[in-house]
C-alpha cells in the first residue's frame, strides 16, 4: 500500500481539526445548561428573599445590608445571563463550501487544467476551506467557552451575595 502524500496528509490533518472543533462548539453549547439552570434557581432564591423581606423596616442597618447585598446580586445575574446569550451570539457558524459552490470550481478548472491537475486543485480548495473554518470556529469556541465560564463564575458570586442577604434575614425580621 502506497504512503499517503503530503498533500492528503495536510487534507485530512485540516478536515480531522476542523471536524474536532466543531465537535467542540456543540459541547460548549450543550454545558451552558449549568449556568442557565444556577439562574433559574437564582431567580427563584431572589424572589424568596423579596418575600420575606419587610421594606417598612429599610432604614435600619441589616434591612439596608440585605437590600445593597441583593441589588448587588441581581446586577451580578443580570451580567451572567448577558455572558449566557454571548456564549451563543459569538458562535461561528463555518462549513466547508456547499456541493454545487464544489461543483462550479471543479468545472472552471476542468476548462483549464488535466485531469491529475482538476483533483489537486480541488483536494487543495477543500484543504484551504477546511483550515479557515477550523480557525473561525477556533476562535469562536474560545470566545464562546470563555463567556460561559464568565456566566458560572457570574452565578456563584450572586449566589454568594443572596447567601449572605439570607443569612441577614433573621437579624431583620427580629428586629
Amino acid at each position: 500500500m502506497p504512503l499517503p502524500s503530503t498533500r492528503e496528509l495536510r487534507h485530512e490533518h485540516f478536515r480531522q481539526i476542523y471536524m474536532s472543533e466543531r465537535s467542540r462548539r456543540e459541547s460548549i453549547r450543550s454545558s451552558i445548561g449549568t449556568p442557565v439552570s444556577a439562574i433559574s434557581f437564582s431567580v427563584f432564591a431572589l424572589g424568596n428573599l423579596l418575600v420575606q423581606f419587610d421594606a417598612s423596616r429599610l432604614g435600619e442597618p441589616a434591612a439596608m445590608a440585605i437590600a445593597v447585598l441583593a441589588t448587588t446580586s441581581v446586577v451580578v445575574l443580570l451580567a451572567a445571563v448577558h455572558q449566557v446569550f454571548m456564549v451563543e451570539w459569538l458562535f461561528v457558524h463555518h462549513e466547508a463550501p456547499r456541493l454545487p459552490d464544489l461543483m462550479e470550481a471543479e468545472e472552471r478548472m476542468r476548462a483549464v487544467m488535466g485531469e491529475d491537475e482538476v483533483a489537486a486543485g480541488m483536494m487543495d480548495l477543500m484543504t484551504a476551506s477546511y483550515s479557515i473554518a477550523f480557525e473561525q470556529h477556533l476562535w469562536g469556541n474560545t470566545v464562546s467557552a470563555r463567556s460561559r465560564t464568565w456566566a458560572l463564575r457570574l452565578v456563584l458570586l450572586s449566589l454568594t451575595f443572596l447567601a449572605a442577604a439570607f443569612l441577614l434575614l433573621p437579624f431583620h425580621l427580629m428586629g
